[in-house]
């Protein structure tokens, strides 16, 4: 009779770090690279005219809260880097003839 001598094939943990959630502490867990596999699936799914035109949708975008404000134009200038920069936006942009007025805002 053979006896086979195996490796542990456990997969590695994925991190994790502390948080509160009502009231209790809890173990959440961080993704290895959120931010890549996002940006991946946005290149993968979306059409260039599709995340032209959400950039479109997003630059005139404000809010009262200024953090708010940086993240949306941080977002949107991602995703004009995916599509080649800024003259390639603005050309898709046009291409489209995507020309809009932003909808008032709900209250």
């Amino acid at each position: 009779m053979s006896t086979k001598t195996t490796k542990s094939t456990r997969a590695s943990r994925p991190k994790t770090h502390e948080a509160q959630f009502k009231g209790k502490k809890v173990r959440v867990t961080v993704p290895e690279n959120e931010e890549s596999e996002l940006f991946a699936a946005i290149r993968e799914e979306l059409s260039p005219g599709a995340v032209a035109a959400i950039v479109a949708y997003l630059q005139p975008v404000a809010t009262k809260d200024p953090n708010v404000n940086r993240e949306i134009e941080w977002f949107a200038d991602q995703l004009v880097e995916i599509l080649g920069g800024g003259e390639a936006q603005n050309r898709i942009v046009e291409e489209l003839g995507l020309y809009h007025e932003m909808p008032p805002l709900q209250t």
